[in-house]
């Protein structure tokens, strides 16, 4: 039951920010997420391993990502704000950079400074 209300708290705050379409320099925050709904299970701590869609889900973000640093940025600032209105399991999340070997520089740290990125 609590997971269930977890999931279905999670969907409601996707949804809320699909309709809000955040776009922070040529990033859409809607495209940010849906990248990482594969990942959904690992991030909220239902599941001890991403799964291979999960990986292959976050190596297309990062991909995206690393076009440029005002790219960079624009995600990095998506993900922080998703991550203060979903119960996010930040050990987690700070073990797909590993886990799915991304070629990412950046700690997955909620208080990281996107600006100085």
């Amino acid at each position: 039951m609590a997971r269930n209300m977890i999931i279905l708290a999670f969907i409601s705050v996707v949804a809320a920010m699909l309709l809000k379409q955040h776009v922070y320099a040529q990033t859409n925050c809607q495209d940010v997420i849906a990248k990482l709904m594969p990942c959904e299970s690992f991030i909220l701590g239902f599941s001890t391993e991403p799964s291979p869609q999960c990986c292959a889900s976050a190596q297309d973000l990062v991909r995206a990502a690393n076009a440029s640093r005002d790219v960079l940025r624009a995600t990095c600032r998506c993900l922080k704000n998703a991550v203060q209105s979903i119960p996010v399991d930040l050990s987690n999340a700070a073990r797909i950079t590993s886990l799915c070997n991304l070629n990412l520089s950046i700690p997955i740290d909620p208080s990281v400074d996107c600006d100085s990125l």
